[in-house]
């Protein structure tokens, strides 16, 4: 135990008083928040719950091979040209039956019956192609039934056709909508919101996967989906890509998965969650897109990737930044809690000017975050928080955090907050933190509750308070509870911490 009965008796107290709180306040945007807290809308109170058993601490010997730079090196970020001008689709060379959409007929397309995108679906059969000419659609799309597997949904010219939410909509509140249906591709349209209000219940998606698996979401914008309403923005829900069903119509929670690799699309000015992927056997493929959160005010705390509920997600070589609260330190670029063991890892992605980088909290093992760059977050870049009285649930244990380049984050470049048995490796810290404020800010900063942690190779310069701080008490390096070995740094909180550091009160 590392904590006595009062002590513990004070954190479930105070854990049920927050969980109470967000029940009760769906809308943020009002009052004041503590510096750092989970999302209110990733605790998700009443929905799936994860028995999780911590793992021994990481090899240490993981990494060693790895000689690329830290970061992301030379790797290529984001989207390049592919937007508007993407590559020709393998999936071509056997269009199937090819079916034409116009809504206004002249020269840009070939004569067609079919003056909506949903006639043409509706259409079509297995592995046939759609393809959609310019223009705006003002519709709800559905893609049901095994009947349409393997469909090619493609905009004719990149971006031109213009799915546009439409008033009055139907439930499911999603603007195109995935359901029991494989091997799908949406390509190279322009998703478009606002959405109109809706009091309660679903939550509005502008792309939704549901029980419908293998999908291909690639160079699309997908864009606006929030509330008509300024004055509602601050409600939880607004994602712009949902993979698996996270309410049901009365706005319980579902359990509805589903699968996609979703790829070099432009998403941004969502309400909530660029990518959301949540629910046990659902799964995505999140790479090389732009995905940047709103301009202010963003009442409901935008994230940019979030992998919870029992799901599992690659995120790699994205370009991620802007998701702000502004009163509270809650945004996020990339959220992952409760994705099984070794199912998910986030690497070469650059996460830029978010409240905070990466966060992975409530019951998270085997996750690797591996070669980032997380610059000029608000607050921390790298959180790994098993806190209850933040709203963190244990264990936090078994992750790997290495080779990441973490530079001019306003707070720690890592925080650990009774987190145990992870690894900390050849990471880069720099210029991170906030001196004015004392100490509370590191470029590594470990609390007192966590124990039996790696933390190895690490450099750090110009971290303020302190480049190696560990608050921890036991038999581990410097009378800490943690294993500090190879670090280089220039001050810390106690001796034995990083080689060539001199102590500062």
């Amino acid at each position: 135990m590392k904590r006595t009965a009062g002590t513990l008796n004070k954190f479930f107290i105070l854990a049920a008083l927050a969980l109470l709180t967000l029940v009760a306040s769906p809308v943020l945007g009002t009052g004041s928040a503590p510096a750092w807290q989970v999302d209110p809308d990733s605790t998700d109170p009443a929905g799936f719950a994860m028995s999780v058993i911590g793992l021994p601490a990481p090899d240490p010997t993981i990494g060693d091979t790895d000689t690329t730079a830290v970061g992301v090196g030379t790797d290529a970020v984001g989207i390049d040209d592919s937007l508007t001008n993407p590559p020709p689709d393998p999936a071509d060379k056997d269009p199937g039956h090819i079916y034409y959409v116009d809504n206004t007929p002249g020269t840009d397309c070939k004569a067609t019956p079919y003056t909506t995108i949903q006639a043409g679906v509706d259409a079509s059969g297995p592995g046939d192609t759609v393809k959609v000419c310019p223009g705006t659609y003002p519709e709800q799309v559905r893609i049901n039934g095994h009947g349409h597997d393997g469909l090619k949904l493609e905009s004719l010219k990149p971006l031109q056709a213009v799915i546009q939410w439409p008033t009055p909509e139907s439930f499911p509140r999603a603007l195109v909508d995935f359901n029991t249906v494989d091997h799908v591709t949406l390509r190279g349209f322009t998703v478009t919101g606002p959405y109109p209000t809706f009091p309660a219940g679903d939550r509005h998606e502008g792309v939704l996967v549901e029980n419908a698996f293998d999908e291909h979401i690639h160079h699309n914008h997908i864009t606006m989906i929030r509330d008509v309403n300024p004055g509602q923005r601050g409600n939880q829900e607004g994602d712009a890509v949902a993979i698996g069903r996270r309410t049901t119509v009365a706005g319980t929670p579902a359990t509805d998965p589903g699968s996609a690799h979703v790829d070099r699309n432009l998403i941004d000015t969502y309400q909530k969650n660029g990518v959301q992927v949540v629910n046990v056997g659902s799964s995505a493929h999140v790479d090389h897109n732009v995905i940047t959160g709103p301009t202010a005010p963003n009442l409901a705390g935008p994230n940019g990737v979030v992998v919870i509920r029992g799901a599992a997600a690659a995120v790699d070589h994205n370009l991620i930044s802007n998701n702000q609260f502004g009163a509270a330190p809650i945004s996020s670029g990339v959220i992952v809690f409760q994705a099984p063991a070794g199912s998910s890892r986030v690497d070469h992605n650059r996460i830029v000017d978010n409240d905070n980088g990466i966060q992975t909290y409530i019951q998270q093992t085997g996750l690797e975050i591996s070669h980032n760059d997380v610059f000029q977050s608000l607050a921390d870049a790298i959180v790994l928080c098993g806190d209850a009285t933040r709203g963190c649930q244990e264990p936090v244990t078994g992750n790997v955090v290495r080779q990441n380049k973490v530079e001019d984050n306003g707070g720690s470049g890592i925080l650990l907050l009774d987190a145990d048995s992870n690894l900390l490796k050849n990471n880069q810290f720099e210029n991170n933190g906030t001196a004015a404020i004392g100490d509370t800010t590191d470029g590594i900063r470990v609390d007192v509750y966590s124990t039996e942690n790696e933390i190895l190779n690490n450099h750090l310069a110009n971290n303020a308070f302190h480049d190696c701080h560990d608050d921890s008490i036991g038999s581990g390096s410097g009378g800490t509870a943690n294993t500090w070995n190879g670090d280089k740094g220039q001050t810390e909180n106690r001796d034995g911490l990083c080689g060539g550091a001199v102590v500062t009160p």
